[in-house]
């Protein structure tokens, strides 16, 4: 066994295979290693000998990205300091009067920016293109009290969701008459006007509704109502006072292989 000692930025060199290990950093026990070599060698490192080659290769690419990722950090911090040292030397040109060699500190401080952008625009160009934004999942909410429909709401949009809402089951009604069809529909039971269950068999009875998830959120009990639990009437049941992790990852479960 060969053993080197290197100090940081400093590399060892492979030349029967063009490869090269680069110091990044030594911090406390830890050493940053950033390697270059050609596509057919192999890099992996010791705890994934054996394991698909596929998971070597990402972890191989994620260590990549580190690196460039911290050598543009290095490179733009550089530049805009040089740009912060050209303008206060800059100002002290200005109130010296030098106009000379204010057009030299300007040039070079306009090539350090033209620089910057070049970078910057080079990296952006490299990044992957990202995936179509999936069209948020769309909930009603009819709920009674104000303070609870607000704050649930509230939580659901933090979470991904688009929501919107009704003070009771007559106003949930007519949205959906007007030609709205979220995803799925949080009921409250003890509704004025028209209570959960008539708002519920009334939206069963309608085919134009097929499939529309209805969950309960209240604080009566599914005994109170003569409803079927699963498609036919309430598909789940949350009880008050609400777990709002809980019925998230129910909503999630339910709607997100759509």
């Amino acid at each position: 066994m060969l053993v080197l000692s290197r100090k940081p930025n400093q590399k060892i060199l492979f030349p029967g295979i063009n490869t090269a290990i680069h110091v990044v950093s030594v911090k406390g026990a830890t050493v940053r290693l950033g390697i270059e070599a050609p596509p057919e060698v192999a890099i992996l490192r010791e705890e994934l000998q054996g394991q698909p080659a596929a998971m070597g290769h990402a972890s191989l690419l994620a260590g990549e990205a580190e690196t460039r990722f911290r050598e543009l950090r290095h490179s733009l911090r550089n530049r805009l300091n040089a740009a912060t040292i050209g303008l206060a030397l800059l100002r002290k040109q200005m109130t010296a009067g030098t106009g000379a060699d204010m057009e030299r500190t300007l040039g070079l401080i306009e090539g350090e920016m033209q620089a910057l952008r070049q970078q910057v625009e080079s990296e952006a160009a490299k990044a992957p293109a990202k995936p179509p934004a999936r069209k948020a999942r769309r909930a009603l909410l009819v709920e009674d009290d104000q303070n609870e429909r607000e704050l649930l709401a509230g939580f659901l949009r933090a979470s991904g969701f688009a929501v919107d809402t009704a003070g009771d089951g007559c106003d949930a009604l007519d949205y959906l008459r007007a030609g709205q069809r979220p995803d799925v529909l949080l009921l409250d039971m003890g509704l004025p006007r028209c209570d959960g269950a008539t708002t519920a068999r009334e939206i069963r009875r309608d085919s134009a509704y097929a499939g529309l998830r209805i969950f309960a959120v209240t604080g009566h009990s599914p005994k109170e109502y003569d409803l079927d639990l699963g498609p036919a009437g309430i598909d789940r049941w949350f009880n008050k006072p609400l777990d709002p992790v809980a019925l998230l990852r129910e909503l999630t479960q339910e709607l997100g292989s759509e």
